[in-house]
């Protein structure tokens, strides 16, 4: 597996600081969420001005841009998801100019009254042309499972009649878990679909959930990994940590470095232990042979045996 974490943990991190950090924590890639708290559509993002200097200051550091993630949702609203999938398709265009393979965009939200069904066919209408907008530029479209659509058997369904080779399934376990889901399900439901994986640990009571560091909450963040790796998962685990969205959540300083280490430690291969040496069998005691015999009474009696020469 390859890790990466969000910018979502550092809004006050320019690009070279975010390279540098992600190098130096032992990180194998950044997923791009806005920069210094702008979108990636904004005018004036370096994004869109000069793409090569951005592909090229997280190549110096050895470092892949994973995916570009927006917040894009489809409304249901015809005028409005015209222009989200015009907004879509630039996010497309970027991550194609820098080398990066995937654009995440979230479900949609049901609202009341409406066919759970029908909702989700036409998400799946309107996703189509955009995999191939995304297929077109070498360029995954992923759909997470963030409003609506939180479970892996309507995230499957979702798929299904997508049908599509250019778009897949961002996974969020804490979005799952947060519905009562867990990773025996979510997993083996959704197999190969999984193409990107969300990862965060919260403490989760009656007043919502409380983030904290990977491994001390509720979020059965390394279960996800054990059916991952069962399933030969390869791909990227991305640590997200919502410091852009709650200012007083810890520094990126403190979560990030913490964060990968547990990651890799939870990956990391089982070596098992070699079981231990057999006792070696005790030796005949001296001048006895094979089945307690002497050698001179095996000999005689091998003798006798023996057929006559002819």
């Amino acid at each position: 597996m390859r890790f990466a974490f969000s910018t979502v943990a550092c809004p006050k991190w320019d690009f070279e600081t975010i390279a540098a950090r992600a190098r130096e924590y032992g990180y194998d890639g950044v997923e791009i969420r806005g920069f210094l708290n702008e979108t990636i559509l904004t005018a004036s993002n370096v994004f869109l001005t000069d793409p090569a200097k951005v592909k090229s200051i997280f190549a110096e550091q050895g470092v892949q841009i994973a995916c570009l993630a927006s917040s894009i949702a489809m409304t249901g609203q015809r005028k409005r998801d015209q222009i989200l999938a015009e907004d879509c398709k630039r996010y497309i265009d970027t991550a194609a100019a820098i080398g990066c393979g995937f654009v995440r965009v979230l479900d949609t939200q049901v609202k009341p009254g409406q066919s759970r069904a029908a909702v989700a066919a036409a998400l799946a209408e309107w996703l189509i042309p955009l995999g191939d907008y995304a297929a077109d530029r070498h360029v995954c479209l992923l759909v997470e499972n963030a409003l609506s659509f939180r479970s892996a058997k309507e995230m499957w369904m979702i798929l299904e009649q997508i049908c599509h080779p250019a778009i897949g399934c961002c996974w969020d376990v804490a979005n799952a878990a947060m519905i009562g889901e867990s990773p025996a399900i979510s997993v083996p439901v959704l197999n190969s679909r999984i193409d990107y994986v969300h990862v965060k640990d919260a403490k989760l009571g009656p007043l919502g959930a409380s983030f904290c560091k990977l491994g001390e909450g509720d979020i059965p963040v390394q279960k996800l990994l054990i059916r991952l790796m069962g399933i030969g998962y390869r791909g990227w685990v991305t640590v997200e940590w919502e410091k852009a969205w709650l200012p007083g959540l810890a520094e990126p300083e403190e979560i990030l470095p913490d964060a990968v280490a547990k990651l890799k430690q939870w990956t990391r291969p089982q070596v098992q232990e070699k079981p231990a040496k057999r006792e070696a069998h005790a030796k005949p005691a001296a001048g006895v042979g094979v089945a307690g015999k002497t050698p001179a009474k095996a000999a005689s009696t091998a003798a006798a045996s023996a057929p006559a020469s002819q």
